[in-house]
């Protein structure tokens, strides 16, 4: 997990360009703080849950949860399952 005090690199990506549209406008109506932060933290989640998919797999080697287990998940997560998306305001 990164934080202001993490040492940042610029780069050039390309998205087309009605993403970038989009992600300008959700910008400029504060949904998100800002794209570069937006595509960080998207980024970082996808790190946070091959963490946790790699130590479920120590755990539990050769099974899957099943739908029970991700919705109690979810719920001791305060997340929606279908989403992942926080329930927290």
């Amino acid at each position: 997990m990164t934080d202001s005090k993490t040492p940042k690199a610029k780069t050039a990506i390309t998205i087309p360009q009605e993403v970038l549209d989009q992600l300008k406008e959700r910008e400029a109506a504060g949904q998100i703080s800002s794209v570069s932060g937006h595509i960080t933290s998207l980024l970082q989640r996808e790190q946070e849950a091959a963490e946790v998919d790699a130590v479920l797999a120590r755990l539990f080697p050769g099974e899957h949860p099943t739908a029970e287990h991700l919705e109690w998940a979810a719920k001791a997560l305060g997340v929606s399952a279908s989403t992942g998306q926080s329930s927290a305001a």
